[in-house]
């Protein structure tokens, strides 16, 4: 976030710079889950309730509430092409371990795939996504799910869960989300911040 290098260290165990193409974070507001450019649903957001991945204090609540326990969500809607987008979120256990990440597929219809907070694995992934997390230390995970979206006017989710493939969560328990990034492009690249409009990271060069 400041100007220095990015060390991906793949190269035999070496430290390597990465050097990653021009990618653009379509999320608007990629940290603040509250903002109205994100929709909640049967979810109580608390911002600024945990040291994030950046080590700032940045990062959501995200608790189910109600009496009813069909899963709690916070989603986005964009346009999106027929290219492969990449959606991705960092995301940390509290009391619940399992977030899924989805997007439509038809009007009440979505893909889902499940990942587990805990031992840091993908759960049940449905077709047409390919799914990754990686470990970012301190119980903090970045879940992406690619995806080509089969609709013109998408829209992606987060929502809890109680377990792998399960469509519910329990009331008034939650975990952490932080940093979510939509992209065009086939796989997640290094976090782009946004705050009120999209941003664009320029192609890399050494």
């Amino acid at each position: 976030r400041l100007n220095y290098p990015m060390i991906d260290g793949v190269v035999s165990g070496c430290p390597s710079l990465l050097l990653e193409p021009e990618r653009r974070n379509l999320i608007t507001y990629s940290e603040d889950f509250s903002d109205a450019s994100w929709n909640e649903t049967r979810i109580n957001i608390t911002s600024n309730s945990l040291i994030a991945p950046d080590g700032t204090l940045a990062a959501n609540l995200m608790q189910q509430y109600g009496v009813d326990t069909n899963a709690g969500v916070v989603f986005n809607t964009l346009t999106f092409t027929s290219s492969p987008y990449t959606f991705s979120v960092f995301a940390k256990m509290d009391e619940l371990r399992y977030i899924n990440l989805a997007e439509n597929v038809a009007i009440g219809s979505t893909r889902r795939t499940w990942f587990d907070l805990q031992n840091g694995t993908i759960g049940t992934t449905n077709a047409g996504h390919t799914a990754k997390i990686e470990n970012y230390g301190n119980g903090w995970y970045r879940c992406s799910i690619t995806f080509t979206s089969l609709v013109a006017s998408n829209s992606v989710f987060i929502y809890l869960s109680d377990g792998d493939g399960i469509v519910n969560a329990e009331i008034n328990k939650g975990l952490y989300i932080y940093g979510a990034q939509l992209e065009e492009g086939s796989y997640a690249t290094s976090y782009i911040p946004t705050n009120g409009s999209s941003v664009t990271r320029s192609a890399e060069t050494c």
